[in-house]
């Protein structure tokens, strides 16, 4: 055991940066204790790893303070001066996309339909559909996911949504929910005789 300790220490003291980790660590690893090893031991190698890695922690902060003191003197050179204090943070605010029409169609058959397209969203993060009937008859809504641009093998996504008789509903996804392509199923039990059904989607990315 202290001829590892001493073979890490020498590997933390000849490498540099990312490789005095690396070697530490395989060290370390090979030095283990077996699992059925005597809890006296096991706590001697619990004390060398600290023993090891303190001061190669101490170095990698060191390492990174002398960084930021490179940049700064940059920066200086460059006419940029340093305001003590300020942290530099990088915004990615979430943006929502024009919406989209999916579906718009004067329904007057009872039977099933699909939306016009599915909405590719392997870049979106949330998602709304907004739904607006003048259909003198209540429709019912599924929404449906795929990881393929098709409503073929589409897979429902939790329970139907009901949207009444010249009525209007707004519905969105969870996160455990998300598919790559999404759409809706629109199921018509009553043959509608006055209005257009309109589907419009909103992706937030």
């Amino acid at each position: 055991m202290v001829q590892d300790r001493d073979r890490a220490a020498a590997l933390v003291i000849g490498g540099i940066g990312g490789t005095i980790l690396g070697a530490t660590f395989t060290a370390l690893i090979a030095a283990k204790p077996a699992k059925a090893a005597p809890p006296e031991e096991k706590l001697d190698y619990l004390i060398e790893v600290l023993t090891v890695l303190a001061p190669v922690l101490a170095e990698v902060s060191e390492g990174q303070t002398r960084l930021i003191a490179a940049i700064q003197q940059w920066l200086a050179a460059q006419g940029v001066p340093s305001v003590p204090g300020v942290e530099v943070t990088i915004s990615t605010p979430w943006v929502a996309k024009e919406k989209e029409q999916i579906f718009s169609n004067a329904i007057r058959s009872a039977g099933t339909f699909y939306s016009d397209k599915m909405v590719d969203l392997r870049n979106g993060k949330r998602i709304l559909f907004k739904v607006e009937s003048s259909l003198n008859q209540a429709v019912n809504l599924q929404i449906i996911g795929n990881d393929t641009d098709s409503k073929e093998l589409a897979t429902d996504i939790n329970g139907v949504l009901p949207c009444p008789a010249n009525g209007n509903i707004s519905v969105g996804l969870a996160w455990d929910d998300w598919h790559p392509y999404v759409g809706l199923k629109i199921a018509v039990p009553v043959a509608p005789t006055a209005g257009i059904l309109t589907i419009r989607a909103t992706i937030q990315e």
